[in-house]
């Protein structure tokens, strides 16, 4: 068996997820839910707020609603339309993730009826440290729109952030946990959280010197479907993504480390993706 095949059969089993119970979706209806979802996520923008103490709450006294602070972004999965929505408090000052890589973060998640369900307040914990792919959609396409702060070394050699990239993402449960019940999260559960975003590590699964948001080849988001030798490897589980017997990270021609930039051939087409080059 050839080494990157052996590979890839180690790397798949990280991105096994759980199948949706058939009686489930007998019943539910996606797309349905989508419209309600978003019904309650406008409504609860519009009669919400965001404090001095920057915690969401109710409109008393004529407070600016949060639907005019939110960006709203339109997102189609699986033929079925949803919108996110994104309150910025500040952007941060370092790089923003893709939803491909690894971001260590605080927050704290609730219900649409600010039922707390979750946190971790500590970028120190074992658990501040999450790759997205393995996180809820709306995480995936929510957590990009904030930057990471810049690290400080404390005199007892500890440390923390600041300038954070930080706000709170609504969401609907098509973009969360859908119609599965998760510890107080209802079935159908409309949540928010507030997020702050501490660090950025630019994840390369198959260490091939591609990033894996560079290895999504037709920007579609989704780096399971791009696959440019047919081997049914996606290329950021592929060591070799051309399958020229030379391997990704080998095809660096300047030896600048980045195989993306190296075109032998003048065809337009990068060494490590071109078989004949």
């Amino acid at each position: 068996m050839k080494l990157k095949y052996f590979l890839y059969f180690l790397l798949a089993a990280a991105f096994v997820s759980c199948s949706d119970d058939d009686d489930d979706k007998d019943t539910h209806d996606p797309v349905a839910q989508a419209l309600i979802d978003d019904d309650i996520l406008v409504n609860f923008l519009q009669s919400h707020y965001i404090n001095e103490d920057k915690k969401v709450d109710t409109i008393m006294n004529g407070e600016i609603p949060l639907m005019d602070y939110v960006d709203i972004e339109n997102i189609t999965l699986n033929d079925i339309k949803y919108k996110l929505y994104v309150y910025t408090d500040f952007k941060g000052i370092g790089i923003n993730p893709t939803k491909n890589d690894s971001v260590q973060i605080k927050y704290q998640g609730f219900t649409i009826d600010s039922i707390k369900f979750d946190e971790n307040l500590s970028f120190t914990a074992s658990r501040s440290w999450l790759l997205l792919p393995r996180t809820i959609q709306g995480w995936q396409y929510g957590i990009p729109y904030f930057k990471e702060g810049k690290k400080v070394i404390n005199p007892d050699e500890s440390f923390d952030y600041f300038a954070t990239g930080k706000g709170v993402i609504f969401m609907p449960s098509g973009l969360a946990y859908g119609n599965f019940a998760q510890g107080a999260i209802p079935q159908n559960g409309v949540l928010y959280f507030y997020v702050e975003l501490g660090s950025v590590r630019i994840v390369d699964t198959d260490t091939d010197g591609v990033p894996d948001y560079l290895e999504d080849l037709n920007n579609n988001n989704d780096v399971f479907d791009d696959d440019t030798d047919g081997d049914e490897i996606p290329n950021f589980l592929d060591i070799d993504d051309d399958d020229d017997e030379k391997l990704t990270i080998d095809e660096d021609a300047n030896g600048d480390g980045d195989p993306t930039n190296d075109d032998t051939d003048g065809d337009g087409i990068p060494d490590y993706l071109d078989a004949d080059s």
